[in-house]
């Protein structure tokens, strides 16, 4: 029964755990018995067993569910076998069910079966009489098996590989490129079928139809039947649709959005050049001047980094190199692009929201047929070049980069308007101590409890909408991105592949104006970090919330925490591997392991501060920050100026832990968070 099922479960747990695995590390098997097989005491056996998988779910949510699916169909003709199996998978992934062992060449998809045939096989496996069982067999007993492949089997053998490419199914592709190599050259192959599978890709990219992960598993397999054909090329190189030059601009080490366009314009026929991170002006123009591409594309994630690019481009005019220029990142908009890109270069630029949209964007300019360099600058730009891209307004694009001049801490103040100055609190709430602490070994378990996965999965991933309601409603996508990410969590975990590391330390402060000055327990100088003052009512400013007395012992939290030591190592093997969305996963996991030992870490400074979060707060509540006090990060709105890391760097040395500081004050590796912690009540984030 269910009930049985579930306390073998928990005695087996319990010896598990104590020998020491964790319970991520435990695959549980509630066990399938023949569903059709006539023996009275297996009657209703699969209905327990779905039962079963509902009460360990409930009972062990952080336990992993593994099932041998075919065993349900034990006993009866093949095409039965298909029909049953595919039902009661189906039921058992809707209980809850994390793993099955099935044969995928012979799994036949639940929405192809029709409503008589799911009504006859759920007969079978929750009534379980001899009539239902004898009703059931009657149907199929003289009919052929199916399958997925046999319905791809039916097409021609161009269109099975190019719906083979839109679907990411790699079964069966090697025999499909055998069969067309009988009759087509390879570059036919790989011009013909292979990319109009992956311009169609593109389209449902476009439509709404497909997320980035689906993108990146069609890409998988385009990579893999090219692979395929090499050795058939003769020397012969496939027909380049153009070539592209990709860099994230000098001083910014993320290359997550890079790596991502890098993969997605290899896949459709792109010869890529991949210059990686923190590119300065002079390696662009000398990598330019030897590869003389058609295209050239440029990355970043902060607001410092859009800035760069606008001056990279003025260096490459200056240089008389001025093909299109492709650029994106999280700081960019429309907007910006316009006001302060486009008019220092010589050539067209073209803002992308994302990597599909730039290898569209890229497709229409070469579609064109223009020169890989523009000598001069044109006499216009086009304007629907930069206008903002689908669904962004143009209220929305300029407030991400260009909202307000930044002011510094040495600038005279801007006088707040009477009665907005925060009120001190009743009571400054005392630090444990003012010494450095480093927590090399932090529970990889209990950090990916603080995961936000509507980043992880909707940012990084592309789930569109709410993932939290997404699962709720067992959506399909959404489900088959969580299984994936948590076999990368489950390997990250026993491989080593993420190292969470923290080192934090409380430190007495006072206010000047826009500054906060850092003070040893002797009162000495430490450090003084500028921060910016809104131009605009309210005129807030992070300054605000430290008492401008010494005496008043206010004080505030300093970290640097970090995942992400190998990480670029593990994902670049992984794209040589063709593993393109495990790659591109691992990148995202490991940033948001980042930002969730950051979460984990401001709890804990919370509870030492001596305002521990309520029982009853929910980690949704603590992603939007409902605790008392904020934590900032230089690079961001509130503190622009990234220099300041010098400062903090040099109080905590992160260095321990394996953080560096480059030349312009990013930290390395990517996966990494620093932050000045405020206990203020009235603290909140502005921009």
């Amino acid at each position: 029964t269910a009930q049985r099922k579930l306390e073998v479960a928990e005695k087996l747990l319990q010896r598990l755990q104590h020998m020491g695995l964790r319970r991520r590390e435990i695959l549980l098997d509630p066990l399938v018995f023949p569903a059709a097989s006539g023996d009275p005491k297996f009657a209703g056996a699969a209905a327990e067993t779905i039962r079963g998988l509902r009460l360990l779910k409930q009972a062990f949510p952080d336990c992993l569910t593994v099932l041998g699916i075919s065993n349900v169909s034990f006993g009866l003709p093949k095409a039965a076998r298909e029909v049953l199996n595919a039902v009661f998978l189906h039921a058992c992934v809707e209980a809850g069910l994390d793993a099955a062992i099935v044969n995928t060449e012979q799994l036949v998809r639940f929405a192809s079966l029709d409503g008589g045939e799911v009504r006859l096989a759920e007969a079978v496996l929750f009534e379980g009489s001899q009539a239902a069982v004898e009703s059931f067999v009657a149907r199929y007993r003289n009919r052929p098996e199916r399958g997925r492949e046999d319905e791809l089997a039916k097409l021609p053998a161009d269109q099975r590989l190019r719906q083979m490419v839109v679907e990411g199914q790699r079964t069966g592709l090697e025999a499909t490129l055998d069969e067309l190599l009988r009759s087509m050259e390879p570059l036919e192959i790989i011009n013909g079928p292979l990319m109009a599978g992956m311009d169609e890709v593109g389209r449902l990219f476009g439509a709404g139809k497909l997320i980035v992960a689906e993108v990146l598993l069609s890409a998988e397999v385009m990579q893999k039947a090219v692979d395929y054909l090499r050795p058939h090329l003769k020397g012969q190189d496939s027909e380049n649709r153009g070539a592209i030059l990709l860099a994230t601009v000098r001083g910014d080490v993320h290359d997550i959005g890079k790596n991502l366009v890098g993969i997605i314009f290899a896949t459709n026929g792109f010869r890529v050049v991949d210059l990686g991170v923190q590119c300065p002006s002079e390696k662009l123009i000398a990598a330019w001047r030897e590869h003389r591409t058609e295209l050239i594309g440029l990355s970043g994630l902060l607001v410092r980094s859009a800035h760069q690019m606008a001056a990279t481009a003025a260096d490459l005019t200056a240089a008389g190199i001025t093909p299109p220029l492709l650029v994106g990142g999280a700081a960019l908009s429309g907007a910006f692009v316009r006001e302060h890109i486009a008019p220092v270069y010589g050539g067209e630029v073209r803002y992308a929201a994302h990597a599909m949209e730039g290898l569209a964007l890229a497709q229409e300019i070469l579609a064109r047929k223009r020169p890989p360099a523009t000598p001069a600058r044109p006499q216009e730009t086009p304007q629907e070049a930069l206008k903002p891209s689908a669904g962004e307004s143009e209220e929305a694009t300029a407030a991400k980069a260009t909202e307000e001049p930044e002011q510094s801490g040495n600038e005279p103040p801007v006088v707040l308007p009477a009665g907005r100055k925060p009120q001190k609190p009743r009571e400054i709430p005392a630090p444990p101590d003012l010494a450095r602490h480093i927590l090399r070994h932090l529970p990889l378990d209990e950090i990916f409890a603080y995961l936000n996965h509507q980043m992880l999965l909707g940012k990084h991933l592309g789930l569109k909408g709410s993932v939290a309601r997404l699962l709720e409603a067992s959506d399909v996508k959404a489900k088959q991105l969580v299984r994936r990410v948590q076999a990368l969590q489950d390997a990250a975990v026993t491989r080593g592949w993420l190292a969470p590391k923290a080192v934090y330390r409380f430190v007495r402060a006072s206010s000047r104006g826009n500054e906060i000055i850092l003070w040893d327990a002797d009162g000495q100088l430490l450090a003084v970090l500028p921060f910016r003052r809104q131009s605009r009512p309210p005129h807030l400013c992070a300054a605000d919330w430290v008492s401008p007395n010494l005496e008043d012992q206010d004080n505030v939290a300093l970290f640097v925490v970090t995942a992400g030591e190998g990480v670029r190592q593990q994902a670049e093997a992984m794209r040589r591997e063709g593993r393109f969305l495990d790659s591109i996963a691992l990148e995202a996991l490991a940033l948001e392991t980042a930002e969730a030992t950051a979460e984990w870490l401001h709890q804990r400074l919370r509870a030492l501060w001596g305002f521990p979060d309520p029982p009853e707060l929910t980690m949704a509540e603590r992603f939007r920050a409902r605790y008392r006090g904020i934590r900032l990060s230089f690079g961001y709105p509130a503190c622009p100026d990234l220099a300041p890391q010098a400062e903090l760097f040099r109080l905590l040395q992160p260095e321990e832990i394996g953080v560096r500081l480059t030349e312009e004050y990013m930290m390395e590796p990517e996966a990494s968070v620093s932050a000045v912690v405020f206990h203020h009540p009235e603290a909140r984030y502005y921009a």
